[in-house]
């Protein structure tokens, strides 16, 4: 493999085309570290505060800022500089900043930690923004260079490295020479607790990072080669271990699919900036991984609420997808996470057939079998609750199978959850789709209630009439006098009304579109749900509740959502 060659600028290279200018540094692959002190080198990998005891000259610029295109939040700018910090579902006020307040939840000290708010006070603008943004990297420059505890947790510390060397211009292009001096220190002395800390025990989105912030060093700072070289040997490597072969995280997340092409998206941007030449696995990875982002976003260019997404930021998302530059198209099924999508007219849905990977990545898994979410133009009409940032029993609540838009057998998960919350067991799920000119038509089952229940689940959806009909039918086979419910969960902009006498419900959206939902005759039930698709907190809603007990050993219940004109 090459190595990063590190040329000076200004200097003439000759090449079988004549001469041309140098371009700085030139990335030519990972160099694999070398047999002599490998031994050394992985001691001191494995003990980051080692890094206390390193003497190093401090830099005093930075010899590339990577661009950072994404719009902050002004909004919640203008609240921390009012003195309101909001992080992870956690609302702190204070007249007087502490880094580590003792009310303060695990993910609030990391989010404050993480300086990505140093966007939100970009978005505002002004010198009363850049004054706090300079107060608060003096402040946490005086109380927190002890390397240890969750201020230092390398994914922390990555995501801190990477906002101070991006917005390094907002905050310290005008700073004084004390301030730059101690700057630029901590930001080498925590390059160096990244180069040792990683990869750790870290994985996934974490590991991404703190893999991020230590690019980021290589790329900003003088001498940064192998910094540099070890970030990307990493990240290709995740790149391997996370993503799927159709373009999903291996967590199987939209949000998390989402979250790493924008890691990626930055990180080429950075080699761009430097004038670095970009390896050709993250290339390679974000052209697999932008058609399954584009597979996950509903019409209104929100993505779906499957194990653990929200409603993410529909700009933000159009201008990641902008900026990745890739032109594919996502596919009608992603066999290797789990997704199915059917697509007519105006209609849209997406069915989850899949099942947690790995018990690495299934802590957040939703027990969601065969839910799926329905979309008619930019209306969102049938959804699954989705995941409140906000911890605890929500966080719970939200995973189980009664959150979703799906059958749900004696109240009880489709694939209950062990003691250490990941997902138990691998049950049995088949897909299998069909298409013609008037009928767009998936198939899918389970058997998650058979050890318990003796019940296999089958659910077919299909789109007809042009996507103005969307039919359904859910089976449960093998066990008679077994109570179930079918649940269909509204989105909030959705309102309902029971008509008939309970045989049908009427659903009407903002938009002034309606719907007519009906199941052969069985009477519907209307019950209050939540939604936890936007913002920290869940959201009030309503979902219709088809409620039954299998009357034999193959019970059929046949519903339809069909649009009024």
């Amino acid at each position: 493999m090459g190595v990063l060659q590190v040329q000076k600028w200004g200097t003439m290279q000759k090449t079988d085309m004549g001469q041309k200018p140098d371009t700085g540094i030139v990335y030519k692959g990972i160099r694999p570290l070398q047999k002599l002190g490998v031994m050394t080198r992985e001691l001191a990998f494995n003990n980051p505060l080692s890094v206390m005891a390193i003497p190093s000259r401090v830099p005093n610029h930075l010899v590339c800022v990577p661009p950072d295109p994404w719009p902050g939040d002004a909004e919640r700018g203008r609240d921390l500089i009012a003195g309101a910090f909001h992080f992870a579902g956690q609302l702190i006020e204070k007249n007087s900043l502490s880094w580590r307040p003792p009310q303060a939840r695990e993910e609030w000290i990391a989010g404050l930690h993480s300086f990505e708010w140093l966007r939100d006070l970009r978005s505002v603008g002004g010198d009363r923004a850049r004054r706090m943004a300079r107060e608060m990297v003096s402040s946490w420059l005086e109380t927190c260079q002890r390397a240890e505890g969750l201020p230092w947790r390398p994914d922390v510390t990555g995501a801190r490295v990477t906002s101070w060397i991006a917005f390094h211009d907002f905050f310290c292009a005008s700073a004084d020479e004390k301030f730059q001096h101690d700057y630029f220190a901590s930001l080498a002395r925590q390059a160096r607790y990244l180069s040792r800390s990683v990869p750790g025990n870290l994985s996934g989105l974490e590991l991404m990072k703190a893999l991020k912030g230590l690019a980021y060093a290589g790329i900003a700072m003088e001498n940064g080669v192998d910094n540099l070289e070890k970030a990307f040997h990493l990240i290709i490597r995740e790149i391997s271990a996370q993503i799927l072969p159709d373009g999903v995280h291996i967590s199987r997340a939209p949000q998390a699919t989402f979250q790493f092409l924008q890691h990626l998206v930055d990180l080429r941007a950075a080699l761009i900036a430097a004038r670095l030449e970009l390896p050709e696995e993250i290339q390679h990875a974000i052209d697999r991984i932008t058609p399954a982002v584009k597979f996950f976003r509903h019409p209104d260019g929100t993505l779906g609420h499957f194990n653990g997404g929200q409603e993410d930021n529909a700009h933000l998302c159009e201008m990641t997808i902008m900026h990745s530059g890739a032109r594919g198209r996502p596919m009608p099924s992603l066999p290797h996470a789990g997704y199915e999508r059917l697509q007519m007219g105006r209609s849209s849905l997406i069915m989850d057939t899949g099942m947690a990977l790995t018990p690495q990545y299934g802590e957040r898994a939703h027990a969601g079998l065969l839910s799926f979410e329905y979309s008619y133009g930019r209306d969102r009409v049938i959804v699954n609750c989705g995941s409140a940032e906000c911890p605890g029993l929500w966080r719970e609540l939200l995973r189980s199978t009664a959150a979703h838009s799906a059958v749900i057998v004696d109240q009880r998960n489709a694939c209950p959850y062990d003691m250490g919350a990941s997902v138990m067991g691998r049950p049995e799920i088949y897909a299998r789709r069909h298409e013609d000119k008037g009928l767009t038509l998936l198939e899918a089952g389970h058997n998650g209630y058979e050890t318990r229940f003796g019940l296999r689940h089958r659910r077919i959806v299909a789109l007809k009439d042009s996507g103005e009909t969307l039919m359904g039918e859910d089976l449960l086979k093998g066990r008679a006098d077994v109570p179930f419910a079918i649940r269909f969960h509204l989105h909030p902009g959705i309102y309902a009304s029971i008509i008939r006498d309970g045989e049908e419900i009427l659903l009407r959206s903002r938009s002034g579109m309606g719907w007519r939902f009906s199941a052969g005759g069985r009477m519907l039930d209307m019950d209050e749900s939540v939604y936890g698709g936007q913002g920290e907190e869940p959201r009030r809603t309503q979902q219709i509740i088809i409620n039954g007990v299998t009357e034999s050993d193959e019970d059929t219940v046949v519903w339809s959502l069909k649009r009024e004109r």
